[in-house]
């Protein structure tokens, strides 16, 4: 990489963090999501099978059913798989004409899903490629996968009674950590040790979303991964090449991930006015929304032995209660009531 492009970032001594993780993800020369393909590096849930995306098809066009919604919106669509797969099942399922949103930043990505979704564009699925969220005074379904995970946050540590925000210098070629004392009253609910990790870009989206939702109506279906309460610690980390590292190792070379923080959206959704439902996890999720009869039919639909392990190993991968099953929650937020027993108000 060249250093020249790389000190036109650092033109302070410092960056913030989540100014060098927007540059290293984001950047339209230099990032990462705008050279890599998603699978490159790591492999998310609809690239590991089809059955996840329908079974998120089959529970977003029954909430689009109930709330009277033909608008579906994605954020961060990825290779476009997700939406492919929705698209395919909704439309065997219905006769009516929705629209399909897809909002993403990424030049190269957005070939990539033109690509992946140009045999479902027609008069009765429409699907439209959009930059900027400026939504029409209309009801959306939103939803995204792993989404949020990925924006940019800061962090900030509390060591002896003070308060050091961790950022990013440049020096003698290398990538290092820097911290600096900082002042803020409003952080007394940190304790000597803690790390808060915060993402004000996060907190734009969310609430630009919730705030459509409460004058509109629809909803949002929010799957990512961690624990529901985050805790106090540093959870970001870099995957290069499918194994986890430092994000200084390989920035603008590895994709970076942190922990979602449920709680905050929560709390969000109080702020509006708005009911939410779950977390549940991705388990329970696929199996209230029929995974085990679709593996069983694809099954049995091969007598290739070689693709019915295949799809075995799938199932066990998205549904493992030790990995991916349990790690990964789904959550649904509206101003209507959610007639789903499995899927309940907290």
């Amino acid at each position: 990489m060249e250093k020249s492009k790389i000190k036109k970032i650092f033109k302070s001594e410092s960056i913030s963090l989540s100014r060098f993780i927007y540059k290293c993800l984001y950047d339209k020369d230099l990032g990462f999501y705008q050279n890599n393909k998603i699978g490159s590096h790591f492999t998310t849930s609809p690239e590991i099978s089809q059955t996840f995306g329908e079974c998120i098809a089959i529970f977003l066009f029954r909430v689009s059913h109930d709330f009277g919604v033909s608008k579906f919106l994605e954020l961060g669509p990825g290779n476009g798989t997700l939406m492919a797969d929705i698209i395919r099942t909704i439309s065997k399922i219905s006769k009516k004409k929705f629209l399909f949103y897809l909002y993403e930043k990424s030049n190269f990505l957005k070939k990539i899903q033109s690509e992946t979704l140009a045999k479902y564009n027609s008069k009765k699925t429409k699907i439209l490629s959009i930059q900027n969220l400026r939504l029409k005074k209309k009801p959306y379904l939103f939803f995204c996968n792993e989404f949020f995970d990925a924006l940019p946050l800061n962090q900030i540590e509390k060591k002896n009674d003070l308060l050091f925000e961790k950022r990013i210098k440049y020096t003698d070629g290398k990538f290092k950590w820097k911290e600096y004392l900082i002042e803020n009253k409003n952080l007394n609910f940190l304790s000597n040790g803690d790390i808060w990790e915060y993402s004000p870009l996060t907190n734009l989206y969310i609430k630009k979303i919730l705030n459509h939702i409460k004058k509109f109506g629809g909803g949002f279906l929010v799957i990512d991964y961690g624990p529901y309460v985050k805790k106090k610690i540093s959870t970001i980390q870099a995957i290069y090449k499918s194994k986890k590292c430092d994000i200084l190792d390989y920035p603008f070379f590895s994709d970076m991930t942190y922990h979602f923080d449920f709680s905050n959206l929560k709390k969000f959704s109080e702020d509006f006015n708005l009911q939410f439902h779950g977390p549940i996890n991705q388990r329970k999720f696929l199996y209230f929304n029929g995974i085990n009869e679709r593996i069983n039919i694809l099954i049995n639909q091969t007598q290739d032995n070689d693709v019915k392990k295949k799809l075995s190993m799938q199932f066990h991968r998205l549904t493992d209660p030790l990995g991916m099953g349990e790690l990964f929650k789904f959550v649904f937020i509206s101003k209507n009531d959610l007639n789903f027993p499995y899927f309940k108000k907290s």
